[in-house]
């Protein structure tokens, strides 16, 4: 199918008003379980792009080459307002809504008691989709790939290839 990529990840990048815990979660638990254990390629802008290159257009670029878009969701809406996330968003949501073909995985990092908040297209592929809330916390425990929260996630995640 072309695609480089299994997933592309999207999270709220560290702030002074965001959780540091999106940060630990997208840049060292999902790379270890998903792609260490489970043998997953994933692109997360940040740790796999090159300094200086077009945010926008690597991340639409990276996002055609991908099977599915992770959305890494956290409480707090001050998260989302910054411009630099607001564009990635819209170019994932876009490529997921109007391309489609494009499967967007929700995770949760905590439950949100509201979705009013959320920009409109994360409430429709929440209702779309549905979302997988992360329970575990950051623990050897909760990165092992055989927990009901990592199957979740890998049954939403294109098949392995068995091959050579």
């Amino acid at each position: 199918d072309e695609k480089i990529y299994d997933a592309y990840v999207l999270y709220p990048k560290n702030r002074e008003s965001c959780l540091y815990s999106s940060d630990i979660f997208a840049l060292k638990i999902l790379p270890e379980v998903l792609e260490r254990q489970c043998g997953y390629n994933l692109f997360i802008l940040g740790r796999d792009d090159l300094p200086g290159e077009a945010v926008i257009s690597v991340a639409d670029e990276k996002i055609r080459q991908s099977r599915r878009v992770i959305i890494v969701l956290v409480p707090e809406p001050s998260c989302y307002s910054v411009l630099e996330d607001e564009s990635e968003k819209q170019l994932a949501v876009h490529s997921a809504l109007i391309q489609d073909g494009i499967k967007v995985i929700l995770i949760e990092l905590e439950k949100i008691p509201d979705y009013a908040a959320m920009p409109e297209s994360i409430r429709y592929i929440k209702q779309k989709h549905g979302v997988i809330r992360w329970k575990g916390d950051f623990s050897e425990r909760s990165r092992s790939a055989s927990t009901r929260f990592w199957k979740k996630v890998r049954y939403q995640m294109p098949s392995r290839k068995s091959g050579s």
